[in-house]
């Protein structure tokens, strides 16, 4: 499935969620209208009824977490791919911010994930709002609340409901030693 959300996709996904509790945008809906969505994967949890709501709270939880805001993803395309790895800086990695966040729905050693969750997007966001391509900021080893927020969800498999885990990938490492 080849999916290219348009402005009122994501504007489907801010209104989907602001009645389920999760915050707005603090730039209101314009914020939400210049950031697109493009799906190019089949991964089960990406056709699920829950999917856009998810995609908005993994997001509004990581954007709380990096002390970013809705603004930072402004003109930002987030593009969810069905391969075992994407294009990175010369190499290949599981998700990848060049400006904008690029993430696999499948890890090689795993498979396929089953929740936006266990994706790399909470670690892309915090690209796209500290930069900090070194992995020099200790939050990047400390993530531990943002896997309690986004847990205790289910995923979706071609077999059917599973847990889901998230994957918060925390780049553990001594601090100025990227």
């Amino acid at each position: 499935m080849r999916l290219d959300a348009s402005p009122s996709l994501a504007l489907a996904v801010a209104l989907a969620t602001a009645s389920c509790g999760g915050s707005q945008p603090d730039e209101g809906v314009q914020g939400v209208q210049e950031m697109r969505l493009v799906l190019e994967t089949d991964a089960p949890f990406t056709e699920a009824a829950d999917f856009q709501s998810r995609l908005h709270d993994t997001i509004d939880v990581a954007l709380s977490y990096w002390g970013g805001s809705w603004s930072d993803l402004n003109g930002r395309t987030i593009t969810i791919v069905d391969a075992p790895s994407v294009e990175c800086g010369g190499g290949s990695a599981l998700g990848c911010f060049d400006g904008n966040v690029q993430l696999t729905t499948r890890d090689p050693g795993l498979g396929t994930f089953v929740c936006i969750e266990e994706t790399v997007l909470v670690h892309e966001i915090g690209h796209a709002v500290l930069g900090d391509p070194d992995h020099t900021d200790p939050r990047w080893m400390q993530m531990d609340s943002v896997a309690a927020a986004l847990s205790g969800r289910e995923g979706y498999s071609s077999e059917g409901l599973v847990p889901c885990v998230p994957y918060v990938s925390v780049w553990r490492h001594p601090l100025d030693a990227p």
